[in-house]
């Protein structure tokens, strides 16, 4: 690009200069050539801002290209013949790739570190959290019956409780931080286990295998993290067992139900201690296995005695042993709750809560009080179920991983290491992927080919258009794609292009002015160019903190040059020693706080170009060096220059930022908001239906569409979630007029909408149960049978998705919500009828069925969901408001000449 435009200003400076002109008028300054340059520089960081906006993972690339196109096209206004202009672009690419073959000698020859390392390295993280984890599960079990769902016994308070809750309140801390920083490991092997299938290399592990391992950490990673949401179950279940609201002291159990509860509990924390003891074993026999940890030291024992004992990890029978264990688990459990629900005469754990808030006038209080009893050991019954399935499933995950790592030595793999290449199906999709930036997935044609006609709904289906009708000819059908070219250009990254293009230019200017040009190039003014490309945000609040960040690391950079020049009193060979320390502070920083990576990186290209510059007149000359244009300057001066030119740049990419209209975090945290509760809407009826569907039909194109779809909402709420928290930490930095932003109502609007997300993944997961059943005609017949007796549960899925979906309306567009909107009671799985009509397909005694623990936690996620969907209501009242036109008159009497108190009374109309 930069190459045609200089011969296209060099062409128009030709055109417009006289025959037999003076050199000084031919090679001096055209105001053709200037503009052509201009338009040149100006396409370019209009296409380069709008790709950098659409693909932030081309952001290093795009900020070269743009130092790139920016130096062409200043300096393209001075060249005056082909000859020239083609000297200087081979000088500049030349630099250029210079830079690119030292890097990539470095990082290939000098400390490698490959993309298989990097996988490895993060796989052996993950693992290693997953221990961690579980221990801290582990501990939190044990205090919980002490603290949160215990308290309802009411004692008073004193030193062991004050200091019960302060560990409860440790140890949740601990568990949200440590399930945090797990799911933030498996989103980073997301992304790079891409990079280790493509990369050649000499290992063990194949590209199919790095896959395969990929695969069995994420099957981990959903029921290890679901383990950790009992501490926000027990938070919410602590109100709904006591009958208090938050913050209200709970009423009195009987001493006998809460000594049966802490007996329940206390066998669960019994058996999970054994479990997570033998779990930790297990992740260690993988890691060792595929030479991800060094092999554990045995102890050597001289008595014959003894015997060899359990398997070791490391040992290649310990898939075996873990399996028998896994299975002595859910059989101990079993036998368990069987035995404490008899005692508690609960013949079904699947009690409707909302069947038995009030007591019909025809029942006697101590019939009620036994049905509340019943209600209330049902869903602390849940709970147990809850924990027990997702670490057994868990369970099930490692052992999965255990039999790969087991099956991989013993086949040979880890034996030797060889050269390993990416397969062609690899090399053809990235190809694919350069092209669309996606991969092909299931075709949606061809749905009659099943043998039956599949009425598909609205989103299965294109997106409707309110203004445009489908082409009914073969002229509306060839304009429905023209109209890609509007929609493209008022999206969102073409307005950014727009404004870091008109930003750029309004420094730019100054280059191609008669009056101007010569101070631009000799006072280096292009720096503050680069600065605004690279540093301008779509929004207010980070266009703050990147004008403070740049201009900051610049002022660094600028003290730095100072201290490794004059340290050394301008010796070059200390400077150059000492340059190499600097640059390995900055690095370090920037590879520490990758947050920091553009400012950090503008502080150190201050420090290179300072120094460097200095380094280069020393070896070329003053008179060569400012052979271009630009005043040599010493040290001491050039670094002010540069910090002055930096934050100049700075200042007017915050100027265009917020002129003339600002784009404020707020605003963009209120309309990412409204999507994604719209995309919740569409997640709960997309899991609602994948579990439906998993209950009563066996695997197929269907459930496959269903579940790429699901895949996909979820990844956009992901996206999102993410882009919403760090929209709020943003807010700190944005400048405000009129009142506060309701930031604290956003965060825990943000917080629920993240617990809905993980309880419809839970519920997901848990449902992918009952296709592995079916499966299996053998253990299917209670499946069928549950499937066939349940009322659906449709109805209340429904009305929590048009729920949502008003919500989203009102934050979109500011709307107050429509009056007495109210979430719905229960959403529940199951159905009381199934107990009531004793049927007996929900007796405990099933409890070994496959897929009635799935049941229970399916149960507890749910009623997760509607008390979420409770706060969400409230919270998004809170900011939109509620359309209500009745007014209230409160009249205030004065009773206390009679003895009496003063009332209010108030009478709504």
């Amino acid at each position: 690009m930069v190459c045609l435009g200089q011969w296209a200003g060099i062409k128009a400076r030709q055109h417009t200069t006289p025959p037999g002109a003076s050199p000084a008028v031919a090679n001096g300054y055209n105001s053709s050539a200037s503009a052509v340059n201009a338009i040149f520089l100006m396409f370019n960081i209009f296409c380069i801002s709008v790709l950098r906006a659409i693909r932030p993972a081309l952001t290093i690339p795009g900020i070269q290209y743009t130092i790139f196109v920016m130096v062409g096209f200043v300096y393209g206004p001075q060249e005056s013949t082909v000859h020239r202009s083609q000297q200087f672009l081979k000088e500049l690419l030349y630099s250029f790739l210079t830079g690119q073959a030292i890097s990539a000698g470095v990082s290939l020859l000098v400390i490698p570190v490959s993309s298989r390392k990097v996988f490895f390295g993060e796989a052996t993280g993950f693992l290693q959290s997953c221990r961690g984890l579980l221990k801290m599960q582990l501990g939190f079990i044990k205090v919980l019956h002490h603290s949160t769902l215990s308290s309802s016994a009411g004692e008073p308070g004193g030193t062991n409780a004050t200091t019960s809750e302060a560990e409860h309140s440790k140890n949740v801390s601990a568990l949200k931080s440590t399930s945090s920083g797990l799911l933030s490991l498996g989103a980073k092997l997301q992304e790079d286990v891409m990079f280790a299938k493509r990369e050649i290399a000499f290992g063990h592990l194949r590209e199919t295998d790095i896959h395969m391992v990929h695969g069995l950490l994420r099957d981990i990673l959903i029921p290890i993290t679901g383990v950790s949401t009992i501490a926000d179950i027990a938070k919410r279940a602590h109100c709904r067992f006591s009958g208090a609201e938050p913050g209200q002291a709970p009423e009195a159990s009987p001493d006998s139900e809460q000594d049966g509860w802490q007996e329940l509990f206390e066998g669960l924390s019994v058996s999970f201690e054994t479990v997570v003891q033998i779990l930790d074993e297990s992740i260690l026999h993988t890691m060792v296995l595929l030479k991800l940890a060094p092999s554990p030291k045995k102890k050597l024992s001289s008595d014959v005695e003894i015997g060899t004992g359990p398997p070791k990890p490391g040992d290649l029978k310990f898939g075996d042993y873990l399996d028998q264990r896994i299975q002595d688990f859910r059989k101990d459990r079993s036998s368990e709750l069987q035995r404490w629900a008899e005692e508690k005469g609960l013949n079904s754990v699947f009690k409707n809560t909302a069947k038995h808030t009030m007591p019909p006038a025809s029942q006697d209080d101590t019939n009620y009080e036994t049905e509340a009893r019943e209600v209330t050991a049902s869903k602390r019954l849940h709970i147990v179920l809850y924990m027990e399935f997702l670490l057994y499933s868990t369970a099930k995950a490692i052992l999965s991983i255990v039999r790969f790592a087991e099956s991989k030595v013993s086949d040979g793999t880890m034996a030797k290491k060889r050269f390993i290449f990416p397969t062609s199906k690899t090399l053809i999709k990235i190809i694919q992927g350069l092209v669309n930036g996606d991969e092909p997935g299931p075709d949606t044609e061809d749905m009659e080919a099943l043998g039956e006609t599949v009425s598909l709904g609205d989103s299965f289906q294109k997106p409707k258009d309110p203004e445009h009708l489908p082409p009914k000819n073969a002229r509306q059908a060839l304009s429905e794609h023209l109209r890609v070219i509007p929609k493209f250009l008022g999206n969102d990254a073409v307005r950014f292009g727009v404004r870091v293009t008109i930003a750029t230019m309004s420094i730019g200017i100054m280059a191609y002015l008669k009056n101007s040009h010569v101070f631009f190039v000799k006072q280096r003014v292009v720096w503050a160019l680069v600065m605004i490309a690279i540093g301008m945000s779509p929004t207010s609040g980070s266009a703050v903190f990147n004008m403070l960040g740049n201009t900051t690391c610049t002022l660094f950079g600028m003290i730095g040059s100072f201290i490794n020049w004059y340290m050394v009193d301008g010796k070059t060979a200390g400077v150059i020693v000492f340059f190499f320390f600097f640059l390995m502070f900055y690095f370090y920083f920037a590879a520490k706080f990758p947050r920091f990576l553009v400012a950090i990186v503008a502080g150190a290209l201050t420090h290179v170009l300072i120094i460097g510059y200095e380094l280069q007149v020393r070896v070329i000359g003053i008179q060569i060096a400012t052979s271009t244009g630009q005043e040599f300057y010493p040290i001491y001066k050039l670094a002010p220059y540069r910090l002055l030119t930096v934050a100049g740049g700075c200042f007017v990419a915050y100027i265009w930022t917020i002129f003339p209209v600002p784009i404020t975090e707020g605003s963009v945290l209120r309309r990412d908001l409204g999507v994604s509760l719209y995309l919740l809407a569409n997640y709960i009826s997309a899991v609602t239906s994948t579990v439906d569907e998993r209950l009563t039909q066996p695997d197929g194109d269907m459930s496959r569409r269903l579940s790429k779809m699901r895949h996909g909402i979820l990844a956009k709420q992901i996206v999102l979630v993410i882009s919403m928290r760090q929209n709020l930490s943003f807010l700190a930095w944005e400048p405000r007029l009129g009142g506060d932003f309701p930031k604290d109502v956003y965060k825990s609007i943000i917080d629920e909408l993240q617990d809905e997300i993980n309880y419809l993944t839970i519920i997901s997961y848990a449902s992918e149960s009952f296709r592995t059943f079916r499966e299996n005609p053998q253990t299917s017949n209670w499946l069928s049978q549950f499937a066939r007796s349940r009322s659906d549960s449709g109805n209340i899925s429904h009305k929590i998705t048009s729920l949502l979906a008003l919500l989203s309306a009102s934050v979109l567009n500011g709307h107050a919500l429509p009056p007495y909107l109210k979430a719905p009671i229960d959403f529940r799985f199951s159905s009381d009828d199934l107990v009531d009509e004793q049927t007996h397909v929900l007796d405990l005694q099933n409890l070994n069925e496959p897929g009635f623990r799935a049941i229970a936690v399916i149960e507890v996620a749910q009623r997760c969901l509607v008390d979420s969907t409770h706060r969400i209501v409230d919270h998004v009242k809170e900011l939109v408001g509620e359309v209500d036109f009745s007014y209230r008159m409160k009249d205030v009497s004065d009773a206390s000449s009679l003895g009496g108190n003063g009332e209010r009374k108030e009478k709504v109309y």
